[in-house]
């Protein structure tokens, strides 16, 4: 969990993203050519599987913010396991999943005493009803005639922080306002 939004799109194959949204899990189903916007302090588990090729866009984090890494008590929706840290780099996560796999906590099944912290770092979102994945090129398809008209549309609508816009004709310049800009083209004119 983290406190900004992720943005997924599946170039190859398909994955599974299981969320814990309004007090229950859900298993959101990404498949190929989809995309689908996390919103921020949603948890979550990306699982994929071999040959698959995603594409997961995540903002830089503040100096002052803190990721979690949780695992629950299997079958439940009970806290097992709780590890905040502060993420510079996903290759961090590799060395702090190697550490519950070795804790007392996935020994026993059971969270140690004292463990999880009662005033969490981010207070995670139970109401917010997520979302599903769509096809992109339906959506560029059935956004055509407005991308030639207006020059740009945003690809989510909904309460994001993330400002995700697909471009069409005309001379488009970065947003000075928002420093962080990733761009993928799709279609040569």
């Amino acid at each position: 969990m983290e406190e900004g939004e992720e943005f997924f799109y599946m170039l190859k194959g398909d994955m599974r993203l299981v969320v814990y949204e309004q007090n229950h899990f859900r298993d959101i189903k990404i498949r190929e050519g989809e995309v689908f916007m996390l919103p921020a302090r949603v948890p979550h588990s990306p699982q994929r599987i071999a040959d698959t090729i995603g594409l997961v866009i995540e903002r830089e984090r503040a100096p002052n913010e803190t990721d979690l890494l949780r695992y629950y008590i299997d079958g439940t929706d009970k806290i097992l396991y709780e590890k905040w840290f502060h993420c510079e780099n996903l290759e961090e996560l590799g060395p702090l999943i190697k550490e519950y796999f070795n804790s007392e906590a996935f020994k026993t099944g059971k969270p140690i005493p004292g463990s999880l912290l009662e005033d969490k770092p981010i207070k995670q979102d139970f109401e917010r009803k997520l979302g599903d994945p769509f096809s992109l090129q339906k959506w560029l398809d059935r956004h055509e005639e407005i991308l030639d008209k207006e020059g740009k549309k945003k690809l989510f609508d909904g309460q994001y922080v993330s400002r995700i816009h697909v471009l069409g004709k005309g001379e488009h310049f970065p947003d000075k306002d928002f420093p962080e800009t990733f761009l993928w083209q799709i279609v040569l004119h």
